[in-house]
C-alpha cells in the first residue's frame, strides 16, 4: 500500500469492506491478467489472498500475500 493511502485507509470506517474489496480487487486483477495472457476465460484460477494489515515493525502498513496455484479449473462448455 503506498504511504499516502495508509492514513485514509486506516481511518475508514467499514475497515472489513474497504479490506475484503482490497482482496477482491487483487484476485480479479490476477485473473483479468492471466486470461488475458493464455487469450480464454474458460477456467477458473486457483487462488489465496489474504491480507495483513502491520509491518514486522508493528507500524499499520496493509498488503496482500497470494498465493496461485500453478495449474487452473478448466470449463467443459
Amino acid at each position: 500500500m503506498p504511504k499516502q493511502l495508509r492514513i485514509p485507509f486506516h481511518n475508514y470506517s467499514n475497515q472489513k469492506r474497504l479490506y475484503s474489496g482490497f482482496m477482491v480487487l487483487a484476485e480479479t486483477c490476477l485473473s483479468k491478467l492471466i486470461q488475458a495472457h493464455f487469450k480464454t476465460d474458460a477456467y477458473e484460477i486457483g487462488i489465496i489472498v489474504f491480507i495483513h494489515t502491520h509491518s514486522r515493525n508493528g507500524n499499520y502498513n496493509p498488503h496482500l500475500h497470494v498465493i496461485l496455484a500453478e495449474s487452473a479449473f478448466f470449463s467443459l462448455n
